[in-house]
């Protein structure tokens, strides 16, 4: 049986600083010969470097499928490729995860290899004069059309399109943060994933990306629900975050308790990926949905026992130079 400290130390290893294309095309060759599904090869939008990269994805891909022969008889069960991307589906598909519950060593195995690809890439420095832009779908309790914001870095101006509407520029609404304030926190964030869990855990309030406890938690959960909840409102944000901050976010995932990885989940917008779930008790999951190539965090969803899920989508992320403008 393969240790498994030993075995993520060789994972890290194996994946290479700089990216080989001929590489990365001989270890898929040797993932369609044993079987293995290649992910497909449908167009996505444009996300910033860190995490946008198909090529990083292949090569730590690769790597995973070396992991799953040397994993298979410990039963780690570490998959080594997303199924291929859907491209269209019903606004609002909500039907519940049908993917199996890896065993914990799981959730170490495949945090890790996200990990890995996150901290292997590249990133862009933000100027204040640039844009976040966000395309994003809200699915709580009644399904809207897809909305686009600009924020910018500044502070100053916001901008919003609905679907098949116009522009709109307006000042930015006055309030405690904005996309450069989030810059600056993301910045100012520990990379040790458990320096991220002791600053998370002493956050004043908690940030969330959607509410995963209704009306509340269990005061034993209380602190890990916030944990849990800091790191998915931060990767809604993620072309701002370094390289080694999103690193040790998977890896601060992993080491709360009641985590679990669950494989082929979709988001509410239908689309397939890795669900990171939390067990809030009495019948509450929440779902963070990670692309299945590149751990591009997809969105959130929370499972009400059988009642319908609710949950938001991020469509499209970016930097950009002006309102209007699309990654």
């Amino acid at each position: 049986m393969v240790n498994e400290i030993e075995l993520l130390r060789e994972m890290r290893d194996e994946v290479p600083g700089r990216l080989d294309m001929s590489g990365a095309e001989r270890r898929l060759a040797e993932m369609t010969a044993r079987g293995l599904p290649a992910s497909g090869g449908r167009e996505r939008p444009a996300y910033r470097t860190w995490l946008g990269l198909t090529l990083a994805g292949a090569c730590v891909l690769a790597v995973a499928a070396m992991a799953v022969t040397r994993t298979q008889d410990a039963g780690a069960g570490l998959e080594a490729a997303g199924s291929a991307h859907e491209t269209t589906r019903p606004t609002g598909a909500a039907a519940r995860p049908s993917g199996t519950v890896t065993r914990p060593d799981g959730v170490a195995m495949v945090l890790e290899q996200a990990a890995l690809v996150a901290a292997r890439s590249t990133t862009t420095e933000i100027r204040p004069d640039q844009w976040f832009y966000l395309k994003e779908s809200q699915h709580l309790g009644g399904n809207l059309p897809p909305v686009e914001i600009w924020q910018g870095m500044d502070g100053r101006k916001s901008a919003i399109r609905q679907q098949g509407g116009e522009l709109k520029v307006t000042a930015a609404e006055k309030g405690p943060t904005h996309s450069g304030r989030t810059q600056e926190e993301v910045e100012a964030l520990p990379s040790d994933p458990d320096a991220l869990l002791r600053h998370f855990r002493a956050l004043e309030r908690g940030l969330y990306p959607l509410s995963i406890c209704r009306p509340g938690c269990s005061s034993e959960i209380a602190d890990d629900v916030k944990v849990f909840g800091a790191i998915g409102w931060y990767m809604k944000f993620g072309p701002m975050i370094p390289p080694d901050t999103a690193a040790g976010m998977y890896r601060a995932l992993a080491k709360i308790p009641n985590v679990s990885i669950e494989r082929d989940v979709t988001d509410m917008d239908g689309r397939r990926g890795v669900g990171v779930v939390f067990d809030a008790g009495e019948g509450v999951k929440a779902y963070y949905v990670l692309d299945p190539d590149d751990y591009r965090y997809m969105g959130v969803k929370v499972m009400q026992g059988e009642g319908e899920a609710t949950g938001m989508s991020v469509l499209a992320s970016g930097i950009v130079d002006r309102p209007g403008d699309v990654p």
